[in-house]
């Protein structure tokens, strides 16, 4: 008997693990659209390669990045400095989006080059770019 419930009990755990897995895994979305810098498009909605200058040296200054997707600007949670050089180019950001405040927790952001897509190296404690003790 005690065999039985420990087997049972075992087997749930992992029919429950691996629903968790997955649902953990469903939860990050790819989104594709132009990246701006939030300052100025919140302020004026500027965007576009005419405002692509001055969007770059926003984001290099440390002023937060948005991917412009669906009709909505979602905030990427990441250091902006790497994606300064992108501003009002077309990205594609994966990661796990969180609707209520609007952002996108990055795991990954490429850019649109032609008709092939670059990995842009995030660099900040969550993609291994600064000292997590810092």
């Amino acid at each position: 008997m005690r065999k039985m419930l420990v087997s049972l009990c075992s087997a749930a755990l992992l029919v429950g693990g691996i629903s968790v897995a997955r649902v953990l895994a469903a939860d990050a979305k790819t989104v594709e659209g132009e990246l701006v810098d939030t300052h100025c498009y919140s302020k004026n909605g500027a965007k576009g390669e005419g405002h692509a200058k001055c969007g770059s040296k926003c984001a290099a200054s440390g002023i937060p990045v948005a991917v412009l997707a669906d009709g909505k600007a979602w905030t990427l949670a990441t250091n902006p400095k790497p994606l300064s050089e992108s501003v009002g180019k077309t990205v594609r950001v994966t990661g796990t989006q969180n609707a209520e405040a609007q952002t996108i927790a990055v795991d990954k952001v490429e850019v649109k080059d032609g008709d092939a897509w670059k990995e842009v190296k995030l660099d900040d404690v969550h993609h291994k770019g600064a000292k997590k003790d810092e």
